[in-house]
């Protein structure tokens, strides 16, 4: 049986084989501006995969499309709300449907063979749930960072868009802090674990799954996750 903390909650949860056993790998946005695209694409194919058992790689490039004709956007990428805009308008197809582009095509047009698959998507009825809606002022409340542990320790992975380093250092797999004059805005990532550590700052960190940077995964402490970040999110199969 885990350690509870005070919280009630295990002291170390890990989702990262639960992708593994759904065949979810982190994939590579390579030179693309669309980290919250393969973040929201994550979190849809384990909230897909969870009725099922096994899991489906999602069309990154559908989604990014769909999220363009719903919020009228001519660059590449997306906020999460549009992402979501986006799924709930035109649904989801598999990537081997429309495969992910070196580079951005806004001229792209799914076919309606494609239109009509990605609409399946909609026999399984997700959920959406704010944990923070976005605001690149302000870090999260004690609230909200338990809220995101509570979720992972249910089961559950987190969308995370953030305020990120301008040179990135990582020391032992974990992301560094910085101060507020060394981030820009922003990226985005999942957060599929936690442990609590407190030699760590703030106490602990989150395991992350991350797009860009050559898909390098590793910890986030959680003080930097309290400081930077923007947004949060799951998604989850309704009943």
């Amino acid at each position: 049986m885990a350690t509870k903390n005070f919280n009630n909650l295990p002291t170390s949860v890990n989702l990262h084989s639960k992708f593994d056993e759904f065949g979810l790998p982190v994939r590579p946005q390579e030179n693309r501006g669309t980290c919250s695209v393969f973040t929201v694409i994550g979190a849809l194919e384990y909230a897909l995969a969870i009725p099922k058992g096994k899991g489906t790689l999602l069309s990154v490039e559908f989604l990014n499309w769909a999220s363009h004709k719903v919020a009228n956007r001519k660059v590449d990428g997306g906020f999460f709300s549009e992402l979501w805009d986006g799924y709930k308008e035109y649904g989801i197809c598999a990537e081997a449907d429309l495969p992910y582009l070196p580079e951005f095509n806004l001229d792209l047009q799914p076919s309606e063979a494609i239109l009509e698959k990605a609409k399946q998507a909609f026999s399984t009825k997700l959920e959406m749930h704010w944990i923070k809606e976005w605001d690149v002022k302000t870090g999260l409340t004690d609230e909200q960072f338990l809220e995101i542990k509570k979720t992972i320790a249910n089961q559950f992975s987190v969308c995370g868009g953030f305020r990120w380093p301008k040179d990135s250092k990582w020391d032992d797999e974990v992301l560094q802090m910085c101060p507020e004059s060394e981030v820009f805005d922003g990226h985005s990532i999942i957060l599929e674990g936690y442990i609590d550590d407190p030699k760590l700052p703030g106490g602990g960190a989150f395991a992350i799954r991350n797009s860009g940077g050559g898909s390098r995964g590793g910890y986030m402490s959680y003080e930097y996750v309290k400081t930077y970040m923007n947004d949060a999110l799951w998604i989850e199969p309704s009943a």
